[in-house]
């Protein structure tokens, strides 16, 4: 096991908040990259984000399949476990 502490998904709410420049409390499970206006730029910008959030790359390809909030912060957990 590495020395990472695992991200919280208050930690991904602040940087989806950040990057798109919404109030991160209207961020739930359900929210969709769609609906915070999310294009390709984006996707590369939050790879790089995730990815130094939680110490692993992060394809911008895996991000594509990516639709809401939770499956984000799945995706985030599975880089992790895959990274230790």
């Amino acid at each position: 096991m590495g020395d990472t502490v695992p991200m919280t998904k208050q930690e991904l709410k602040e940087i989806l908040a950040e990057q798109f420049s919404c109030d991160e409390n209207e961020l739930t499970s359900k929210t969709t990259l769609a609906e915070l206006g999310a294009d390709h730029e984006d996707l590369i910008e939050l790879a790089w984000q995730l990815g130094e959030a939680i110490g692993v790359e992060v394809d911008e390809d895996r991000l594509q399949e990516v639709e809401t909030l939770d499956e984000l912060w799945r995706l985030a957990r599975e880089l992790e476990e895959e990274a230790e």
